[in-house]
């Protein structure tokens, strides 16, 4: 009788161990389609902040004759000037340009979240002329002479931009290579003012479509993300902003 019990028990042990083993598949798998499910969700979610931070930009054009400036990447949020456009100061040969072409958002600037939902900061790339031009910064996109009687960069006056301007505007490729395997890369865009990306799930890759896109040239590249190129973006063509800044009686 002893030995039946003995035999009984461990046929129960090897029993439960199956049960367990056929648990701990099934709550891999759920695991790790949940996993799927809020990396979707992120990404969604991280477009719509991309959409709406276009948004706010033609807002912020309209009203203030110019594009903001790219924001200070290396500040801490803890410092009261980040998030905000960083320009070159009063004294300087080029006096309230843009510090640089590329950088972050300016989130404090445009009201929105500092943060994708990926927990980073959206970069941002403008068209304009840190370092030259005229004195009046005609055909800079984001320029601004705040110099009382200057030809534009008030509110009160004009835009610095023209219906003809179109140095500095920004390109889009498709990427150069897909999941490591070499690709014809293609235009997409080829008159962008603006640039707005995020570095999407995996961050900065360090990959030559992903090195492109953090540059700080005119060249940028887009497409569906992959194993090494994961960055979500979105663009403002220079038709469109002229076309609305007519519309709000800002040009001609």
């Amino acid at each position: 009788m002893l030995n039946g019990i003995r035999k009984q028990q461990g046929f129960s042990l090897a029993e439960m161990a199956i049960v367990l083993v056929i648990i701990g598949i099934l709550l891999a798998s759920g695991l790790g389609a949940l996993s799927g499910q809020l990396a979707t969700q992120r990404s969604v979610e991280t477009k719509q902040m991309l959409e709406r931070a276009n948004e706010a930009l033609l807002g912020f054009a309209l009203a203030n004759n110019h594009l903001p400036c790219p924001a200070d990447p290396a500040l801490a949020n803890t410092d009261a000037t980040a998030g905000q456009e960083e320009r070159q100061p009063a004294g300087d040969a080029n006096a309230y340009r843009c510090v640089r072409s590329y950088g972050d958002l300016p989130w404090r600037d445009l009201g929105l979240p500092e943060l994708d939902a990926w927990g980073r900061r959206l970069k941002y790339a403008v068209a304009t002329n840190p370092t030259g031009g005229t004195a009046s910064y005609t055909g800079d996109f984001a320029g601004s002479n705040p110099t009382p009687g200057t030809t534009c960069g008030l509110a009160s006056n004009k835009p610095c931009f023209t219906l003809q301007s179109g140095s500095n505007l920004l390109t889009l490729r498709s990427a150069t290579r897909r999941d490591g395997v070499a690709v014809t890369s293609r235009v997409l865009v080829n008159n962008a003012v603006v640039v707005i990306f995020s570095e999407g799930e995996k961050g900065n890759l360090s990959t030559t479509d992903e090195n492109e896109n953090r540059n700080g040239d005119t060249s940028y590249r887009c497409d569906t993300p992959d194993l090494s190129f994961d960055d979500l973006m979105t663009w403002l063509p220079n038709s469109q902003l002229l076309y609305l800044a007519i519309l709000a009686r800002k040009l001609p």
